[in-house]
Protein backbone atom coordinates (compact mmCIF):
# COMPACT_ATOMS: atom_id res chain seq x y z
CA UNK A 1 0.00 0.00 0.00
CA UNK A 2 1.44 3.41 -0.79
CA UNK A 3 1.31 6.21 1.10
CA UNK A 4 2.93 9.50 0.97
CA UNK A 5 6.58 9.64 3.07
CA UNK A 6 5.37 13.03 4.99
CA UNK A 7 1.62 11.76 5.44
CA UNK A 8 3.73 8.79 7.45
CA UNK A 9 6.03 10.86 9.22
CA UNK A 10 2.76 13.29 9.81
CA UNK A 11 1.27 10.25 11.42
CA UNK A 12 4.41 8.77 13.05
CA UNK A 13 4.89 12.08 15.08
CA UNK A 14 1.13 12.07 15.92
CA UNK A 15 1.79 8.10 17.21
CA UNK A 16 4.88 9.05 18.55
CA UNK A 17 3.91 12.26 21.01
CA UNK A 18 0.72 10.21 22.08
CA UNK A 19 1.89 7.66 22.97
CA UNK A 20 4.86 9.66 25.53
CA UNK A 21 2.20 11.79 27.09
CA UNK A 22 -0.15 8.71 27.99
CA UNK A 23 2.35 6.13 27.96
CA UNK A 24 3.26 5.54 31.52
CA UNK A 25 -0.31 6.40 32.54
CA UNK A 26 -1.51 3.70 30.44
CA UNK A 27 1.24 1.27 31.56
CA UNK A 28 -0.12 1.61 35.40
CA UNK A 29 -3.57 1.22 34.03
CA UNK A 30 -3.63 -1.76 32.56
CA UNK A 31 -0.97 -3.47 34.85
CA UNK A 32 -3.46 -2.96 37.33
CA UNK A 33 -6.12 -3.96 35.15
CA UNK A 34 -4.52 -7.31 34.25
CA UNK A 35 -4.57 -7.66 38.37
CA UNK A 36 -7.93 -6.94 38.68
CA UNK A 37 -9.51 -9.65 36.89
CA UNK A 38 -8.43 -11.37 39.92
CA UNK A 39 -10.53 -8.95 42.16
CA UNK A 40 -12.48 -11.61 44.07
CA UNK A 41 -9.31 -13.92 44.82
CA UNK A 42 -7.52 -10.80 45.88
CA UNK A 43 -10.44 -9.75 48.27
CA UNK A 44 -10.27 -13.32 49.81
CA UNK A 45 -6.52 -13.62 49.95
CA UNK A 46 -6.10 -10.53 51.97
CA UNK A 47 -8.61 -10.53 53.97
CA UNK A 48 -8.33 -11.88 57.34
CA UNK A 49 -9.41 -16.12 58.17
CA UNK A 50 -13.02 -16.37 59.88
CA UNK A 51 -13.80 -18.22 62.50
CA UNK A 52 -17.11 -20.14 62.01
CA UNK A 53 -17.36 -21.89 64.97
CA UNK A 54 -20.02 -19.67 66.63
CA UNK A 55 -21.31 -18.14 63.00
CA UNK A 56 -24.88 -19.79 62.15
CA UNK A 57 -25.46 -20.64 58.14
CA UNK A 58 -28.92 -19.89 58.82
CA UNK A 59 -29.46 -17.25 55.86
CA UNK A 60 -33.42 -16.14 56.33
CA UNK A 61 -32.49 -16.15 60.29
CA UNK A 62 -29.66 -13.90 60.24
CA UNK A 63 -31.83 -11.62 57.70
CA UNK A 64 -34.81 -11.56 60.19
CA UNK A 65 -32.95 -10.90 63.22
CA UNK A 66 -30.88 -7.97 61.93
CA UNK A 67 -34.15 -6.41 60.84
CA UNK A 68 -35.37 -7.39 64.86
CA UNK A 69 -32.64 -6.03 65.87
CA UNK A 70 -32.00 -2.79 63.75
CA UNK A 71 -35.43 -1.61 62.80
CA UNK A 72 -34.64 1.96 62.12
CA UNK A 73 -31.72 0.73 59.63
CA UNK A 74 -31.34 2.80 56.64
CA UNK A 75 -29.71 2.74 53.22
CA UNK A 76 -28.57 -0.39 51.08
CA UNK A 77 -28.64 -3.54 52.91
CA UNK A 78 -26.30 -6.69 51.19
CA UNK A 79 -27.01 -9.78 51.55
CA UNK A 80 -23.91 -12.37 50.80
CA UNK A 81 -25.28 -15.62 50.36
CA UNK A 82 -22.74 -18.22 51.53
CA UNK A 83 -20.25 -19.01 48.66
CA UNK A 84 -16.53 -18.06 47.37
CA UNK A 85 -14.95 -19.70 50.42
CA UNK A 86 -17.24 -18.93 53.17
CA UNK A 87 -19.69 -21.05 54.66
CA UNK A 88 -21.86 -18.69 56.61
CA UNK A 89 -23.93 -15.82 54.90
CA UNK A 90 -22.73 -12.24 56.07
CA UNK A 91 -25.05 -8.69 55.48
CA UNK A 92 -23.71 -5.30 54.76
CA UNK A 93 -25.21 -1.89 55.61
CA UNK A 94 -23.89 1.03 53.93
CA UNK A 95 -25.49 4.49 53.67
CA UNK A 96 -24.36 7.57 51.94
CA UNK A 97 -21.84 9.58 52.97
CA UNK A 98 -21.53 7.45 56.00
CA UNK A 99 -19.33 4.01 56.83
CA UNK A 100 -20.03 0.68 56.11
CA UNK A 101 -21.06 -1.70 58.83
CA UNK A 102 -20.91 -5.89 58.67
CA UNK A 103 -22.70 -7.95 60.77
CA UNK A 104 -23.27 -11.83 61.03
CA UNK A 105 -25.72 -14.19 63.03
CA UNK A 106 -24.04 -15.92 66.03
CA UNK A 107 -25.48 -19.17 66.95
CA UNK A 108 -26.43 -17.75 70.38
CA UNK A 109 -29.36 -16.05 68.07
CA UNK A 110 -27.68 -12.24 68.16
CA UNK A 111 -26.71 -10.33 64.95
CA UNK A 112 -23.24 -8.93 65.90
CA UNK A 113 -20.55 -6.23 64.07
CA UNK A 114 -18.01 -8.03 62.07
CA UNK A 115 -14.51 -6.87 63.40
CA UNK A 116 -13.27 -5.01 60.56
CA UNK A 117 -10.26 -6.41 59.37
CA UNK A 118 -12.30 -9.32 58.42
CA UNK A 119 -14.31 -7.83 55.34
CA UNK A 120 -13.27 -3.46 55.08
CA UNK A 121 -9.48 -4.80 54.16
CA UNK A 122 -10.61 -4.81 50.31
CA UNK A 123 -7.39 -4.52 48.76
CA UNK A 124 -9.21 -5.81 46.15
CA UNK A 125 -10.92 -2.82 45.41
CA UNK A 126 -7.74 -0.72 45.62
CA UNK A 127 -6.28 -2.66 42.29
CA UNK A 128 -9.43 -1.68 40.77
CA UNK A 129 -9.13 2.08 42.13
CA UNK A 130 -5.15 2.01 40.94
CA UNK A 131 -6.76 0.65 37.72
CA UNK A 132 -9.38 3.45 37.04
CA UNK A 133 -7.11 6.43 38.12
CA UNK A 134 -4.12 5.13 35.74
CA UNK A 135 -1.71 4.99 39.45
CA UNK A 136 -2.32 8.82 39.55
CA UNK A 137 -2.81 9.69 43.36
CA UNK A 138 -5.69 11.77 43.18
CA UNK A 139 -9.41 11.38 43.58
CA UNK A 140 -11.57 9.16 41.77
CA UNK A 141 -13.73 12.48 40.73
CA UNK A 142 -10.51 14.19 39.20
CA UNK A 143 -8.86 11.13 38.26
CA UNK A 144 -10.98 9.65 36.10
CA UNK A 145 -11.71 12.40 33.89
CA UNK A 146 -7.95 12.56 33.14
CA UNK A 147 -8.12 9.13 32.31
CA UNK A 148 -11.11 9.17 30.16
CA UNK A 149 -8.75 12.04 27.97
CA UNK A 150 -5.96 9.43 28.31
CA UNK A 151 -8.51 6.90 26.58
CA UNK A 152 -9.45 9.41 23.59
CA UNK A 153 -5.52 10.09 22.95
CA UNK A 154 -5.34 6.37 23.67
CA UNK A 155 -7.95 5.69 20.36
CA UNK A 156 -6.21 8.16 18.70
CA UNK A 157 -2.37 6.48 19.08
CA UNK A 158 -3.95 2.94 17.99
CA UNK A 159 -5.63 4.89 14.91
CA UNK A 160 -2.56 6.69 14.28
CA UNK A 161 -0.27 3.35 14.28
CA UNK A 162 -2.18 1.27 12.33
CA UNK A 163 -1.77 3.70 9.28
CA UNK A 164 2.07 3.95 10.05
CA UNK A 165 2.40 -0.02 10.06
CA UNK A 166 -0.12 -0.41 6.48
CA UNK A 167 2.83 0.21 4.10
CA UNK A 168 5.06 -3.01 5.88
CA UNK A 169 2.34 -4.57 7.48
CA UNK A 170 2.34 -8.10 5.69
CA UNK A 171 6.05 -8.04 5.33
CA UNK A 172 6.83 -7.47 8.70
CA UNK A 173 3.83 -8.23 10.77
CA UNK A 174 4.88 -11.23 12.52
CA UNK A 175 8.97 -11.32 11.49
CA UNK A 176 10.41 -10.63 14.95
CA UNK A 177 14.42 -10.14 14.61
CA UNK A 178 16.43 -10.28 17.63
CA UNK A 179 19.68 -9.10 17.66
CA UNK A 180 22.30 -6.39 18.13
CA UNK A 181 19.69 -3.87 16.50
CA UNK A 182 18.06 -3.13 19.93
CA UNK A 183 15.43 -0.72 17.66
CA UNK A 184 14.53 -3.28 15.80
CA UNK A 185 13.60 -5.47 17.60
CA UNK A 186 11.43 -3.42 19.80
CA UNK A 187 9.62 -2.25 17.35
CA UNK A 188 8.64 -5.52 15.89
CA UNK A 189 7.99 -6.28 19.29
CA UNK A 190 5.40 -3.20 19.58
CA UNK A 191 4.14 -3.70 16.29
CA UNK A 192 3.25 -7.57 16.52
CA UNK A 193 1.54 -6.60 20.20
CA UNK A 194 -0.35 -3.38 18.93
CA UNK A 195 -1.56 -5.31 15.98
CA UNK A 196 -2.69 -8.83 17.07
CA UNK A 197 -4.41 -7.07 19.95
CA UNK A 198 -5.40 -4.29 18.37
CA UNK A 199 -9.16 -5.36 18.49
CA UNK A 200 -9.05 -5.17 22.07
CA UNK A 201 -7.15 -2.10 22.71
CA UNK A 202 -10.16 -0.55 20.67
CA UNK A 203 -12.67 -1.71 22.95
CA UNK A 204 -11.21 -0.27 25.95
CA UNK A 205 -10.04 2.66 25.28
CA UNK A 206 -13.38 3.91 23.54
CA UNK A 207 -14.75 2.08 26.85
CA UNK A 208 -12.70 3.82 29.27
CA UNK A 209 -13.19 7.22 27.45
CA UNK A 210 -17.29 6.59 28.02
CA UNK A 211 -16.70 5.50 31.62
CA UNK A 212 -14.31 8.03 32.53
CA UNK A 213 -16.31 11.11 30.84
CA UNK A 214 -19.62 9.30 31.49
CA UNK A 215 -20.45 12.46 34.03
CA UNK A 216 -19.64 15.09 31.27
CA UNK A 217 -21.32 13.02 28.64
CA UNK A 218 -24.40 12.53 31.27
CA UNK A 219 -24.34 16.45 31.82
CA UNK A 220 -24.39 17.21 28.03
CA UNK A 221 -27.46 14.65 26.98
CA UNK A 222 -29.12 16.93 30.16
CA UNK A 223 -29.09 20.16 28.79
CA UNK A 224 -29.30 19.71 25.03
CA UNK A 225 -30.83 16.23 24.26
CA UNK A 226 -33.58 15.55 27.07
CA UNK A 227 -36.05 18.46 27.47
CA UNK A 228 -37.21 17.40 30.86
CA UNK A 229 -33.33 15.94 32.13
CA UNK A 230 -31.94 12.91 31.98
CA UNK A 231 -32.76 11.91 34.83
CA UNK A 232 -36.45 12.38 34.67
CA UNK A 233 -36.75 10.70 31.23
CA UNK A 234 -35.31 7.91 32.65
CA UNK A 235 -37.82 7.70 35.47
CA UNK A 236 -40.57 7.98 33.68
CA UNK A 237 -39.08 5.14 30.73
CA UNK A 238 -38.04 2.73 33.15
CA UNK A 239 -40.39 -0.27 35.03
CA UNK A 240 -42.16 0.87 37.55
CA UNK A 241 -40.89 -0.65 41.19
CA UNK A 242 -43.45 -2.61 43.10
CA UNK A 243 -44.11 -1.05 46.52
CA UNK A 244 -43.89 -4.35 49.13
CA UNK A 245 -44.64 -3.86 52.89
CA UNK A 246 -42.15 -5.41 55.42
CA UNK A 247 -44.74 -7.79 56.29
CA UNK A 248 -44.69 -9.03 53.12
CA UNK A 249 -41.51 -10.20 52.34
CA UNK A 250 -40.70 -13.64 51.17
CA UNK A 251 -37.46 -14.89 53.04
CA UNK A 252 -34.41 -14.72 51.00
CA UNK A 253 -34.35 -18.56 50.49
CA UNK A 254 -37.25 -18.35 49.24
CA UNK A 255 -36.58 -15.46 46.89
CA UNK A 256 -33.38 -17.21 45.87
CA UNK A 257 -35.39 -20.18 45.15
CA UNK A 258 -37.82 -18.52 42.75
CA UNK A 259 -35.22 -16.57 40.48
CA UNK A 260 -33.48 -20.11 40.05
CA UNK A 261 -36.52 -21.90 38.75
CA UNK A 262 -37.29 -18.76 36.66
CA UNK A 263 -33.69 -18.65 34.78
CA UNK A 264 -31.82 -21.83 35.60
CA UNK A 265 -28.28 -21.46 35.04
CA UNK A 266 -28.26 -18.02 36.70
CA UNK A 267 -26.38 -18.65 40.29
CA UNK A 268 -27.31 -15.92 42.92
CA UNK A 269 -24.50 -14.53 45.11
CA UNK A 270 -25.98 -11.75 46.72
CA UNK A 271 -29.37 -9.77 48.11
CA UNK A 272 -29.35 -6.04 47.58
CA UNK A 273 -32.08 -4.39 49.30
CA UNK A 274 -31.99 -0.75 48.04
CA UNK A 275 -33.97 1.70 50.11
CA UNK A 276 -34.60 0.32 53.01
CA UNK A 277 -35.97 2.19 55.91
CA UNK A 278 -37.45 4.42 52.95
CA UNK A 279 -40.71 4.84 51.51
CA UNK A 280 -40.15 1.77 48.53
CA UNK A 281 -37.41 -0.79 49.13
CA UNK A 282 -36.14 -2.33 46.14
CA UNK A 283 -34.62 -5.78 45.68
CA UNK A 284 -31.87 -6.46 43.28
CA UNK A 285 -30.78 -9.63 43.10
CA UNK A 286 -26.88 -10.16 41.72
CA UNK A 287 -25.58 -12.86 40.38
CA UNK A 288 -23.71 -15.14 36.91
CA UNK A 289 -24.30 -16.86 33.76
CA UNK A 290 -21.31 -17.53 32.19
CA UNK A 291 -22.96 -18.01 29.09
CA UNK A 292 -23.60 -14.75 28.87
CA UNK A 293 -22.32 -11.25 28.74
CA UNK A 294 -22.90 -9.32 32.58
CA UNK A 295 -23.57 -5.92 32.90
CA UNK A 296 -21.11 -5.40 35.67
CA UNK A 297 -17.75 -6.28 36.54
CA UNK A 298 -18.26 -9.50 37.79
CA UNK A 299 -22.39 -9.82 38.04
CA UNK A 300 -25.50 -8.89 36.50
CA UNK A 301 -28.85 -7.89 38.47
CA UNK A 302 -32.32 -8.95 38.50
CA UNK A 303 -35.30 -6.72 39.98
CA UNK A 304 -37.09 -8.81 42.26
CA UNK A 305 -40.59 -8.41 43.48
CA UNK A 306 -40.36 -9.04 47.72
CA UNK A 307 -43.68 -10.40 48.04
CA UNK A 308 -43.54 -12.66 44.98
CA UNK A 309 -40.07 -13.71 43.72
CA UNK A 310 -40.63 -12.61 40.45
CA UNK A 311 -38.36 -11.13 38.09
CA UNK A 312 -39.96 -8.18 36.49
CA UNK A 313 -36.94 -6.22 35.29
CA UNK A 314 -34.36 -7.66 33.05
CA UNK A 315 -32.37 -4.63 31.65
CA UNK A 316 -29.15 -5.55 34.06
CA UNK A 317 -29.55 -9.22 33.68
CA UNK A 318 -26.94 -11.57 31.98
CA UNK A 319 -28.40 -12.53 28.43
CA UNK A 320 -31.01 -9.85 29.12
CA UNK A 321 -32.62 -8.51 25.14
CA UNK A 322 -35.13 -5.97 25.74
CA UNK A 323 -34.39 -4.03 23.24
CA UNK A 324 -30.63 -3.68 20.98
CA UNK A 325 -29.35 -0.53 22.84
CA UNK A 326 -29.42 -2.27 26.17
CA UNK A 327 -27.98 -5.06 24.42
CA UNK A 328 -25.40 -3.36 22.73
CA UNK A 329 -24.28 -1.56 25.75
CA UNK A 330 -23.87 -4.60 28.34
CA UNK A 331 -21.82 -6.34 25.44
CA UNK A 332 -19.58 -2.66 25.51
CA UNK A 333 -19.72 -3.06 29.18
CA UNK A 334 -18.84 -6.89 29.29
CA UNK A 335 -16.47 -6.72 26.65
CA UNK A 336 -14.27 -4.05 28.33
CA UNK A 337 -14.55 -6.41 31.73
CA UNK A 338 -14.35 -9.38 30.55
CA UNK A 339 -17.15 -10.45 32.57
CA UNK A 340 -18.39 -13.70 30.49
CA UNK A 341 -17.11 -17.05 29.72
CA UNK A 342 -15.41 -17.74 33.36
CA UNK A 343 -11.66 -18.63 34.28
CA UNK A 344 -10.82 -18.75 30.44
CA UNK A 345 -11.27 -15.79 29.97
CA UNK A 346 -10.19 -14.01 32.71
CA UNK A 347 -7.17 -15.47 31.84
CA UNK A 348 -7.11 -14.42 28.65
CA UNK A 349 -7.77 -10.72 29.29
CA UNK A 350 -4.94 -11.09 32.29
CA UNK A 351 -2.55 -12.12 29.81
CA UNK A 352 -3.86 -9.61 27.22
CA UNK A 353 -3.70 -6.66 30.27
CA UNK A 354 -0.02 -7.74 30.56
CA UNK A 355 0.40 -7.59 27.52
CA UNK A 356 -0.80 -3.67 26.79
CA UNK A 357 1.50 -3.12 29.57
CA UNK A 358 4.35 -4.06 28.10
CA UNK A 359 3.02 -2.31 24.26
CA UNK A 360 3.48 1.37 26.72
CA UNK A 361 6.79 0.36 27.75
CA UNK A 362 8.18 -1.38 24.56
CA UNK A 363 6.47 2.31 22.97
CA UNK A 364 8.75 3.96 25.23
CA UNK A 365 12.10 2.47 24.72
CA UNK A 366 11.05 3.19 20.77
CA UNK A 367 11.33 6.93 21.29
CA UNK A 368 14.42 6.53 23.66
CA UNK A 369 16.23 4.38 21.44
CA UNK A 370 15.86 6.50 18.33
CA UNK A 371 17.10 9.62 20.57
CA UNK A 372 20.30 7.47 21.87
CA UNK A 373 21.11 6.11 18.21
CA UNK A 374 23.64 8.98 17.75
CA UNK A 375 24.82 8.72 21.68
CA UNK A 376 25.18 4.58 20.80
CA UNK A 377 27.79 5.13 17.83
CA UNK A 378 30.06 8.10 19.90
CA UNK A 379 29.80 5.35 22.69
CA UNK A 380 28.88 8.34 24.78
CA UNK A 381 25.82 6.75 26.41
CA UNK A 382 25.84 8.43 29.88
CA UNK A 383 25.70 12.19 27.69
CA UNK A 384 22.29 11.92 25.99
CA UNK A 385 20.21 14.92 26.36
CA UNK A 386 18.52 15.83 29.58
CA UNK A 387 15.06 15.18 28.22
CA UNK A 388 15.93 11.23 26.78
CA UNK A 389 17.80 10.66 30.37
CA UNK A 390 15.35 11.77 32.47
CA UNK A 391 12.11 9.67 30.71
CA UNK A 392 14.61 6.88 30.04
CA UNK A 393 14.92 6.77 34.54
CA UNK A 394 10.96 7.89 34.61
CA UNK A 395 10.43 4.67 32.16
CA UNK A 396 11.94 2.27 34.11
CA UNK A 397 10.70 3.26 37.25
CA UNK A 398 7.01 3.89 36.92
CA UNK A 399 6.87 0.16 34.97
CA UNK A 400 9.24 -1.76 37.57
CA UNK A 401 8.00 -0.04 40.52
CA UNK A 402 4.23 -0.39 39.56
CA UNK A 403 5.12 -4.07 38.82
CA UNK A 404 6.99 -4.21 41.78
CA UNK A 405 4.50 -2.41 44.15
CA UNK A 406 1.63 -3.84 43.55
CA UNK A 407 2.02 -7.88 44.67
CA UNK A 408 4.15 -6.34 48.11
CA UNK A 409 1.07 -3.71 48.52
CA UNK A 410 -1.13 -7.30 48.60
CA UNK A 411 1.34 -8.85 51.05
CA UNK A 412 1.71 -5.44 53.61
CA UNK A 413 -2.30 -5.32 53.13
CA UNK A 414 -2.84 -9.38 54.43
CA UNK A 415 -0.16 -9.05 57.03
CA UNK A 416 -0.93 -5.81 58.39
CA UNK A 417 -4.83 -4.89 57.94
CA UNK A 418 -5.94 -7.63 60.63
CA UNK A 419 -4.52 -5.28 63.13
CA UNK A 420 -5.83 -1.98 62.18
CA UNK A 421 -8.37 0.19 63.77
CA UNK A 422 -10.55 1.87 60.60
CA UNK A 423 -10.52 1.47 57.59
CA UNK A 424 -8.52 4.59 57.06
CA UNK A 425 -5.86 3.10 58.83
CA UNK A 426 -6.32 0.21 56.09
CA UNK A 427 -6.21 2.58 53.11
CA UNK A 428 -3.08 4.31 54.22
CA UNK A 429 -1.56 0.96 54.43
CA UNK A 430 -2.38 0.20 50.75
CA UNK A 431 -1.56 4.15 49.43
CA UNK A 432 1.84 4.26 51.14
CA UNK A 433 2.88 0.87 50.36
CA UNK A 434 2.34 0.97 47.08
CA UNK A 435 3.67 5.08 46.21
CA UNK A 436 6.53 4.26 48.46
CA UNK A 437 8.09 1.81 46.32
CA UNK A 438 6.89 2.95 43.42
CA UNK A 439 7.75 6.77 43.68
CA UNK A 440 11.50 5.24 45.14
CA UNK A 441 12.12 3.38 42.40
CA UNK A 442 11.60 6.46 40.47
CA UNK A 443 14.26 8.52 42.35
CA UNK A 444 16.63 5.73 42.05
CA UNK A 445 16.16 5.19 38.34
CA UNK A 446 16.94 9.17 38.44
CA UNK A 447 19.58 9.05 40.77
CA UNK A 448 21.76 6.09 39.01
CA UNK A 449 20.44 6.57 35.72
CA UNK A 450 18.56 3.93 33.68
CA UNK A 451 21.14 1.92 32.61
CA UNK A 452 22.81 1.31 36.04
CA UNK A 453 19.61 0.99 37.42
CA UNK A 454 17.74 -1.78 35.62
CA UNK A 455 19.78 -4.88 37.20
CA UNK A 456 18.88 -3.81 41.18
CA UNK A 457 15.35 -2.66 39.96
CA UNK A 458 14.56 -5.94 38.16
CA UNK A 459 16.00 -8.31 41.06
CA UNK A 460 13.60 -5.86 43.48
CA UNK A 461 10.52 -6.55 41.26
CA UNK A 462 11.28 -10.42 41.05
CA UNK A 463 11.80 -10.84 44.88
CA UNK A 464 8.30 -8.79 45.58
CA UNK A 465 6.28 -11.01 43.02
CA UNK A 466 7.93 -14.05 44.63
CA UNK A 467 7.58 -12.95 48.08
CA UNK A 468 3.32 -13.27 47.49
CA UNK A 469 3.70 -17.42 47.10
CA UNK A 470 6.34 -17.66 49.37
CA UNK A 471 4.33 -16.10 52.23
CA UNK A 472 1.38 -17.82 51.22
CA UNK A 473 3.51 -20.70 51.48
CA UNK A 474 4.36 -20.48 55.10
CA UNK A 475 0.70 -19.56 56.42
CA UNK A 476 -0.06 -22.39 54.42
CA UNK A 477 2.43 -24.39 55.73
CA UNK A 478 3.76 -22.84 59.28
CA UNK A 479 0.82 -20.00 60.67
CA UNK A 480 2.15 -19.88 63.92
CA UNK A 481 5.69 -19.08 62.52
CA UNK A 482 4.17 -16.47 60.01
CA UNK A 483 2.12 -14.97 62.85
CA UNK A 484 -1.08 -15.43 60.70
CA UNK A 485 -3.17 -18.44 59.33
CA UNK A 486 -4.11 -19.11 55.93
CA UNK A 487 -6.85 -17.69 53.92
CA UNK A 488 -10.33 -19.29 53.66
CA UNK A 489 -9.84 -21.53 51.41
CA UNK A 490 -6.72 -22.12 49.04
CA UNK A 491 -8.82 -22.22 45.81
CA UNK A 492 -8.21 -22.42 42.41
CA UNK A 493 -8.19 -18.45 42.66
CA UNK A 494 -6.11 -18.56 45.20
CA UNK A 495 -3.58 -20.83 42.92
CA UNK A 496 -4.22 -18.29 39.73
CA UNK A 497 -3.29 -15.26 41.64
CA UNK A 498 -0.35 -16.99 43.09
CA UNK A 499 0.98 -18.52 39.96
CA UNK A 500 0.74 -15.36 38.35
CA UNK A 501 3.23 -13.61 41.01
CA UNK A 502 5.56 -16.33 40.91
CA UNK A 503 5.40 -16.45 37.14
CA UNK A 504 6.32 -12.72 36.97
CA UNK A 505 9.18 -13.10 39.60
CA UNK A 506 11.01 -15.73 37.32
CA UNK A 507 9.93 -13.19 34.23
CA UNK A 508 11.80 -10.24 35.84
CA UNK A 509 14.68 -12.99 37.48
CA UNK A 510 14.92 -13.85 34.23
CA UNK A 511 15.57 -10.63 32.60
CA UNK A 512 17.89 -9.42 35.53
CA UNK A 513 20.25 -12.08 34.80
CA UNK A 514 20.30 -11.26 30.77
CA UNK A 515 20.55 -7.31 31.49
CA UNK A 516 23.65 -8.23 33.80
CA UNK A 517 25.14 -10.44 30.74
CA UNK A 518 24.71 -8.05 28.84
CA UNK A 519 26.37 -5.37 30.67
CA UNK A 520 29.08 -6.99 31.12
CA UNK A 521 29.59 -8.34 27.92
CA UNK A 522 29.82 -4.52 26.82
CA UNK A 523 32.20 -3.81 29.36
CA UNK A 524 34.63 -6.62 27.98
CA UNK A 525 34.07 -5.15 24.68
CA UNK A 526 34.35 -1.39 25.82
CA UNK A 527 37.68 -2.20 27.77
CA UNK A 528 38.86 -4.33 24.34
CA UNK A 529 38.10 -1.55 22.49
CA UNK A 530 40.14 0.66 24.54
CA UNK A 531 43.02 -1.12 24.52
CA UNK A 532 43.03 -1.77 20.84
CA UNK A 533 43.54 1.97 20.67
CA UNK A 534 46.07 2.46 22.79
CA UNK A 535 49.94 2.88 20.99
CA UNK A 536 51.37 -0.10 21.49
CA UNK A 537 55.47 -0.04 22.24
CA UNK A 538 58.01 -0.97 19.70
CA UNK A 539 60.39 -3.72 20.79
CA UNK A 540 63.21 -1.91 19.15
CA UNK A 541 62.50 0.57 21.79
CA UNK A 542 63.41 -1.60 24.57
CA UNK A 543 65.74 -1.42 27.12
CA UNK A 544 65.80 -5.15 27.81
CA UNK A 545 66.03 -5.41 23.27
CA UNK A 546 69.11 -3.22 23.64
CA UNK A 547 71.18 -4.92 25.82
CA UNK A 548 70.52 -8.79 24.72
CA UNK A 549 71.60 -6.62 21.45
Amino acid sequence: MKIKAQTLRDYLDVHSWVGIVCGLLLFIAFYAGAFSMLEPEIRRWTQAPISSANVSHDTDEAFAQFLAQHPDAKGRLSLRLAQDGRSTPLLRLGNRGQEEQWYELHKDGVVREVPLGQEANDSGNFVDYLHRKGGLPLSLEVAEPIIGIVSLLYALALVSGVIVLLPSLVKDLFYLRIGANIKRMWLDVHNLLGVASLPFHLVIALSAAVFGLHDWIYDAQDKFIYRDGLQATVQRDSVKHPNVERSQWLPPSELVRKVREQVPGFEPVALDYVGLGGKRTTLLVAGGDDRYFKRGSQYGFAFVNLGTGEIYDKIYFPGAKDSALSASLVSFFSLHFGSFGGDPVRVLYVLLGLSGALLFYTGNLLWIETRTKRARKTQDIEHRPLHVRILSGVTLGVCLGCAAALPATLVASRLFAPHLANVDSIDLVHQSTFYVLLFGCVALALRMSAARAAVPLLWFTAACNALLPLVALLQYAAPSISGSVAPRNHSSGFLLLEGLCALLALFFGWLAMRQRRGQAAKAVEASTRAGASLPRPELEASPLRTQAD
